[in-house]
């Protein structure tokens, strides 16, 4: 275990992170960390540790946290490409990591929200690190599922599911319509490539959306309400309160006005009153909110 010593210093002095206890960190060759949705608000200690004492850190994106006394990051983005498959990008990624690992560890590679939620290079390191003899230690924190379970006050023991929303149609996922579900990249349902880094990550949006439309109609009403969520995410506004664009079912022919989204589908009418389980607490979200965007 690597131990930080606490230290005597001025709380204004700029890259000074004074820990009011010795703060254990698990040795590693390889860290994977999350700066959370509203970096640097969710950064934990432990993730300020970790980078402190990198050799080098890969950022997807790279932010500049200096004023915490973390080096410079080097940026993973120029891996993508527009007319690239992103399944070649990630492994790239995975290569330089555990390459630069074995060169000349610790490492980091540190992406917006959790390592573990939505990041694919992060669990292929994860699971390839140990047959190339090398440490792998996670550093958890807030992911963009936690903005959304507290936009809606969603209690997620009391039935939720999630399938990343191209895989719910090809593998013909049946839902189970007395649970919340959640459909992240829906925005972006059937695209492959990009996003494309010289262009600000500009990525195709998608125009096949109307396959996941039709394939939800087989399980959920025309007139049901679902709802396309931006966690927050950032600093300022944009890191305090989600954005939320409510349509009914039928009309989901467009990926919806935010970039980058999940697609949220309520508990079938049938269930809906049901939310309660016998508990003085609203375990459900209702489908009856109104069709403007919300903020």
């Amino acid at each position: 275990m690597n131990r930080t010593t606490p230290t005597e210093s001025d709380p204004n002095t700029v890259g000074t992170v004074v820990l009011p206890y010795e703060l254990v960190v698990p040795v590693a060759d390889v860290y994977l960390v999350g700066y959370g949705m509203r970096a640097p608000n969710d950064f934990t200690l432990e993730t300020v540790a970790v980078m402190k004492q990198a050799k080098r850190i890969f950022g997807v994106p790279p932010i500049d946290a200096s004023a915490f006394g973390i080096p410079q990051m080097e940026s993973l983005l120029p891996l993508y490409g527009p007319d690239k498959k992103r399944s070649v990008t990630y492994r790239e990624m995975v290569d330089t990591l555990l390459d630069a690992a074995e060169a000349d560890g610790p490492v980091v590679f540190a992406t917006y929200g959790s390592a573990m939620v939505g990041t694919l290079p992060a669990h292929l390191i994860l699971e390839e690190a140990a047959s190339r003899g090398l440490r792998a230690h996670v550093s958890n924190t807030v992911s963009s599922f936690d903005g959304i379970w507290s936009r809606f006050n969603i209690e997620p023991f009391f039935g939720f599911q999630i399938w990343e929303a191209t895989a719910f149609v090809t593998m013909e996922i049946v839902p189970d319509t007395s649970a919340n579900l959640l459909l992240p990249q829906a925005n972006v349902y059937g695209v492959k490539s990009g996003p494309d880094a010289s262009r600000n990550l500009e990525i195709a949006r998608t125009t096949t959306v109307a396959e996941l439309r039709d394939h939800l109609l087989k399980f959920y009403p025309p007139d049901h309400r679902i709802h396309h969520v931006k966690a927050a995410s950032g600093s300022g506004e944009s890191g305090v309160n989600a954005v939320v664009e409510t349509i009914e079912l039928k009309d989901l022919d467009q990926p919806g006005r935010q970039l980058v989204s999940s697609l949220l589908v309520p508990r079938a009418p049938d269930y809906a009153h049901k939310g309660k389980l016998r508990l003085d607490f609203k375990m459900h979200i209702s489908s009856d909110q109104p069709s403007t965007e919300e903020k």
